[in-house]
């Protein structure tokens, strides 16, 4: 509304020089980041009415991996691909409906409108994303380099070409009741290890374990099974994953010391 009173007086002016009614009559563009984030407010009000409760978004420009989602008590946080910022409805629907209940159709639908916009992915070299991340591979009781290359070497002739860090510290207020320990990001060929397990009384065949299991999802993809459901542990991983030399006592170590995870206090 300021603008357009503004180009008003502009015209009702009309003996200004001509170099200064070109300055005036310049309009700034609004910066590419304070339009991001009033789309994404936009977007997070539409579908807190579809999900019935509080919704925090985050927006990236990922080249594989085009939305997560995970629940926080009463609030749900996504990430999302640029793409879906300006959305038609049904997709926004079919978005709630794979959040909220895993629906096979509304992860489709979802499917249909990648596909469709995939002109908006940016290619990325997985090199150029990883020089954007601040890599820490080395704690102070596990060398996760040291880790991941002895077991490039014995499982997979090195022929794994990806990075390998700790995690950020999870802010967490309370009990914790879940531990991701560890992810694998397909855009930047990183894997990332929960910091909880960088302590004394977690072994290192149980760390080898998770990073070994991190490993497998660069070999074996994320797949849309029979019933088509987004299968991220395919059989062949299942049975790949059993060859590690000390599958069963990492199982093991895992369901006695769970709660030391959980309860870990991880410092910045």
């Amino acid at each position: 509304m300021a603008r357009q009173t503004k180009q008003k007086n502009i015209v009702r002016k009309r003996s200004y020089p001509a170099a200064r009614l070109a300055r005036q009559q310049q309009v700034t563009a609004p910066e590419p980041n304070r339009l991001v984030k009033v789309w994404r407010r936009v977007l997070e009000r539409r579908l807190r009415t579809r999900l019935r409760a509080k919704v925090a978004i985050e927006i990236h420009d990922n080249t594989h991996t085009m939305l997560t989602f995970q629940r926080q008590r009463a609030l749900w946080r996504l990430r999302l691909h640029h793409m879906f910022l300006a959305a038609p409805d049904e997709v926004l629907q079919a978005l709630a409906e794979f959040v909220r209940e895993g629906d096979t159709e509304a992860s489709l639908r979802l499917d249909r409108f990648i596909e469709r916009n995939k002109a908006y992915i940016r290619r990325v070299s997985p090199a150029q994303m990883r020089k954007r991340l601040r890599l820490e591979p080395v704690g102070r009781h596990h060398d996760l380099g040291r880790i991941f290359e002895r077991l490039n070497e014995r499982y997979f002739e090195s022929r794994i070409s990806a990075a390998i860090t700790y995690g950020p510290a999870p802010r967490v207020k309370g009990p914790r009741k879940s531990i991701k320990m560890g992810s694998y990001s397909a855009d930047s060929k990183v894997i990332r290890i929960h910091p909880a397990l960088d302590q004394p009384v977690v072994p290192r065949y149980f760390v080898e374990w998770i990073v070994f299991h991190e490993m497998l999802h660069h070999v074996y993809r994320a797949r849309r099974g029979e019933d088509g459901r987004r299968c991220v542990h395919p059989p062949e991983f299942m049975e790949h994953e059993r060859r590690f030399h000390d599958f069963k006592r990492a199982q093991a170590w895992e369901l006695e010391n769970l709660d030391l995870l959980l309860r870990a206090r991880i410092s910045a």
